[in-house]
């Protein structure tokens, strides 16, 4: 089952029952210089005490984040959850990133993914470390992949990394919830790995561009949906 609405976050998870989610993989707005992708830390509270409550017991999490707004939310990831890791996902290849950043700062090509479970044991039952190196070829928690090309959406996630996370820390038919599934790509993934999916968007435009991902993967192959990790 994968299930898209149009609906804003909140909404969204207020409505879901609790406890009905095995995993939460999602990339929020938080870019404190862009309009669209501006968010205060207290508004991103509010969201994740409601994921929390829609999370299992033993659910994980993993939430993209920029490097220098991060240390608000790793606080309270830290008094809600069990924080496992803090991973970095390295993107040289990032969108302008040839361009000048500020007037006294280096470009940033990387950004933290919080992984935590809720409670202090993944029900999952598996070793991510392991379960990386065998199904994905890596376990290390510096991850490098591209961002894909042609982009959809200027905050699109890699599928390949996207899947290594739903590989590693769900099973087949668990659900899989992103309150903001922007280009869809945690959806694709979904599908391709018999998982079920619940999510939503505010924009329109983002919810279509999704649908119409989602509904190409019957026709194409995988490798054709996002460009594959470098070597």
């Amino acid at each position: 089952m994968i299930s898209i609405e149009t609906k804003d976050c909140l909404e969204f998870l207020g409505e879901m029952k609790d406890d009905s989610i095995d995993l939460v993989i999602t990339d929020p707005p938080y870019n404190s210089k862009i309009e669209w992708d501006c968010k205060q830390d207290e508004w991103q509270f509010q969201w994740l005490s409601e994921v929390k409550r829609v999370m299992k017991e033993g659910a994980s999490f993993y939430m993209f984040f920029a490097p220098m707004n991060m240390y608000g939310i790793e606080g309270w990831i830290r008094s809600n959850f069990t924080l496992k890791n803090i991973i970095v996902w390295h993107h040289a290849n990032l969108y302008g990133a040839g361009m000048s950043y500020g007037k006294n700062r280096y470009k940033s090509t990387w950004d933290v993914v919080f992984y935590a479970v809720k409670g202090a044991k993944a029900k999952h039952g598996k070793n991510v470390a392991t379960e990386s190196y065998l199904k994905t070829g890596r376990g290390f928690d510096v991850m490098i992949y591209p961002q894909p090309r042609p982009l959809v959406h200027k905050a699109q996630k890699p599928l390949d990394l996207i899947k290594k996370f739903i590989i590693c820390s769900s099973n087949e038919e668990d659900t899989v919830l992103d309150p903001f599934i922007g280009s869809g790509t945690t959806a694709i993934a979904c599908k391709f790995l018999n998982r079920n999916f619940v999510g939503c968007d505010i924009n329109s435009e983002f919810v279509s561009i999704a649908n119409e991902r989602l509904t190409a993967t019957d026709d194409i192959e995988l490798k054709t949906i996002d460009q594959p990790p470098l070597p």
